[in-house]
């Protein structure tokens, strides 16, 4: 058997390709790659309910259940900025269908609104309808879902692309086909394996803990923040720029669970005086909450001759997480952190 091309095509360009791949081949193969591109097409636009918006007055709706047939031969790769666009006939109805491809990235500020903008959702004269799809292989983070279901795109992820594929039984009908299928199947199994070993070196995974942990804290419906380092490094913490208080916990691919503090928001007129009482409270909690504490590097972030933020003291949660659970870990992270509060009055 020969080697999987997206082994090497790793590069969302890459991904754009195979997918308008699929979409031409439902209008210029034959037999049954013919019938895997137009299968591929019909779900794409049953994809969300078969929500699609309506050209004319920018209303969400559903379409009728019809047959799609591809007119557009050569499905446009970054077509006014958009990575895949292609229009089918839907019964008698023209639509466009605009496809946000991603990887491992996330959706700039408006760039889903934009898309829209660009096709036109407000009175198009063209059009009728317009489906907006986000498809991601990789990991869609909770608040991304929501951003996406927001602009009104319906969102297909790995797991739709792999239920398209092992349902209509497509893999067999080309190499490449097959190739992408694997590609897929293999980019899910990676990440349930990371999942499955709480591999804090993955953004999704620190993602998972963290969530876990703000629903234990009570800390409301703000998602945590996260970014990447240079040189790709993962980081997610709890946004700490609300009226929620001082106190955020981070976590980074290469350092244990930190709890830090903003001390712009401390009421406390010398907070570096403060300081020894925090991390003696903070060592203390960890003994109570039978968690180690961990060496991290002393770090206070200034703005001007201000000490914005910096560490008071961190756990490696690691070997909790594999050895006793989540639920587990996040209940002693809990313990910790509530009896921190108590002793030192900090939020």
């Amino acid at each position: 058997m020969a080697p999987n091309i997206f082994k090497y095509a790793t590069k969302e360009l890459s991904q754009d390709a195979a997918i308008c791949w699929l979409v031409s081949c439902a209008k210029e193969a034959t037999g049954k790659l013919r019938e895997c591109g137009v299968s591929f097409v019909q779900t794409l636009m049953r994809s969300g309910n078969s929500r699609v918006i309506n050209a004319k007055n920018g209303k969400v709706q559903a379409l009728d259940e019809g047959s799609v047939i591809v007119i557009d031969a050569e499905p446009s790769k970054q077509y006014s900025k958009i990575d895949v666009y292609f229009q089918v006939k839907w019964d008698s109805k023209l639509v466009g269908v605009i496809i946000e491809d991603k990887i491992q990235t996330e959706m700039g500020d408006d760039q889903l609104e934009r898309h829209l903008a660009a096709i036109g959702t407000d009175g198009n004269e063209e059009l009728d309808f317009v489906k907006a799809v986000y498809l991601k292989t990789g990991y869609v983070f909770d608040d991304e879902l929501e951003k996406a279901k927001r602009a009104d795109y319906c969102v297909f992820d790995s797991e739709d692309i792999e239920k398209f594929f092992r349902n209509g039984r497509w893999s067999t009908t080309h190499p490449f086909v097959r190739d992408f299928a694997e590609h897929v199947s293999i980019l899910i199994n990676d990440r349930k394996e990371a999942l499955e070993n709480w591999d804090l070196d993955q953004g999704f995974v620190q993602w998972e803990f963290m969530v876990a942990l703000r629903n234990a804290l009570g800390l409301g419906d703000d998602w945590p923040a996260r970014s990447f380092n240079i040189g790709g490094s993962a980081w997610t913490q709890y946004p700490h720029w609300n009226d929620r208080g001082a106190l955020f916990w981070r976590l980074d691919s290469w350092k244990p669970l930190r709890l830090m503090v903003d001390t712009r928001r401390v009421d406390n007129e010398n907070v570096l005086a403060a300081w020894d009482e925090w991390d003696n409270a903070f060592i203390e909690a960890t003994g109570l909450c039978d968690l180690n504490p961990a060496p991290f590097r002393r770090v206070r972030t200034r703005k001007g001759n201000v000490v914005a933020e910096g560490t008071i003291g961190a756990v490696d949660v690691r070997d909790c997480l594999q050895q006793e659970g989540l639920e587990e870990c996040v209940e002693r992270v809990h313990a910790l952190h509530q009896q921190f509060v108590d002793v030192t009055g900090l939020q």
